[in-house]
């Protein structure tokens, strides 16, 4: 995390012990790199850039049913800004709905996540 997102170790290893090395606040997320100024170095453009889709990732795409964390492996996919692109994003945000509907269809789950709008998606157009 130190690398990719240029935060400084000791800020990395405190917050990343709230969820036992696992995840990260998305309000952390926030609060890092929400007001950063002017005229920064390309490096620290690149920091910010992953903070925001790792930030995007954990709202959208990859949510769970906490709704404030993010997994911090999602951080490896945004090392090369530059090979984003080329991911298959739709295919594992459907493969994420597919678990999480797996999920909610327990006998005791009492709720829903996951990338919902691709649901509704799914169902207005008959594909499932």
């Amino acid at each position: 995390m130190k690398d990719n997102l240029g935060v400084p170790l000791v800020k990395a290893q405190d917050e990343l012990r709230v969820y036992n090395s696992s995840a990260v606040r998305l309000v952390w997320l926030r609060d890092q790199f929400a007001y950063k100024s002017v005229g920064l170095s390309d490096d620290h453009i690149d920091c910010a850039v992953r903070a925001y889709l790792l930030f995007l990732l954990g709202c959208t795409l990859f949510s769970d049913k906490t709704g404030i964390t993010v997994p911090v492996a999602y951080l490896n996919f945004l090392i090369e800004i530059s090979d984003i692109s080329s991911y298959g994003w739709g295919a594992g945000a459907l493969a994420q709905l597919y678990r999480q509907l797996g999920i909610a269809s327990r006998a005791k789950a009492k709720q829903i996540c996951g990338y919902l709008t691709l649901l509704e998606v799914l169902i207005v157009f008959n594909i499932i």
